[in-house]
């Protein structure tokens, strides 16, 4: 399975963006939100935004260490937990977890495409229900195929994504070449 490196900046700042256009949202949000627009960036892109993994879980695919690093024993080093609490504050509530920015305001490692799709996810994902982000999110083949393996948590071959593009085999290969260059 190929996989591109997770990058902690990029991520992070993706988390702080999120919450610096919809105040309070929470960690299931963020976690769809970056499902889609990390999607939607590698098919055009070819690379995706913060090079997460994403796991089949009961609701749908999860950014395994984006949201584990949203949990307050997240076991991460100090240094890139502070970088995150540096720009912004979680608020529990029950079992949500709601994000606010500290209004940092500098995106700096966030490319213009990587903050244009994060924006746009936001708008087309981020006023839906739960329930229909779940339905929506297990329609994804990655998601299915991962789901369908014994065990839990099981890692999404992002690979799968370029079936829908006109040429899934070209797109596979300088996906390949692109996490080598960035590995």
């Amino acid at each position: 399975m190929t996989r591109f490196p997770f990058n902690w900046e990029k991520s992070i700042q993706a988390i702080d963006y999120l919450a610096s256009l919809k105040p309070g949202i929470t960690q299931y949000y963020i976690g769809k939100i970056i499902f889609f627009a990390d999607r939607e960036h590698l098919l055009d892109y070819g690379r995706p935004i913060t090079g997460d993994r994403f796991v089949a879980m009961e609701h749908g695919p999860v950014p395994s260490t984006i949201l584990d690093l949203l949990k307050t024993d997240s076991g991460y080093p100090d240094e890139i937990v502070e970088e995150l609490h540096d720009r912004i504050a979680i608020e529990p509530e029950g079992n949500k977890l709601h994000v606010y920015t500290k209004g940092e305001d500098k995106f700096y490692s966030l490319s213009g495409s990587d903050k244009e799709y994060l924006a746009e996810a936001l708008e087309k994902y981020g006023s839906m229900s739960f329930a229909e982000l779940k339905r929506l999110s297990h329609e994804d083949p990655a998601y299915e195929s991962a789901w369908e393996k014994p065990g839990a948590n099981n890692e999404m071959d992002i690979e799968l994504w370029f079936a829908e593009l006109a040429d899934p085999e070209k797109a596979k290969q300088q996906f390949v070449e692109a996490a080598k260059c960035t590995g």
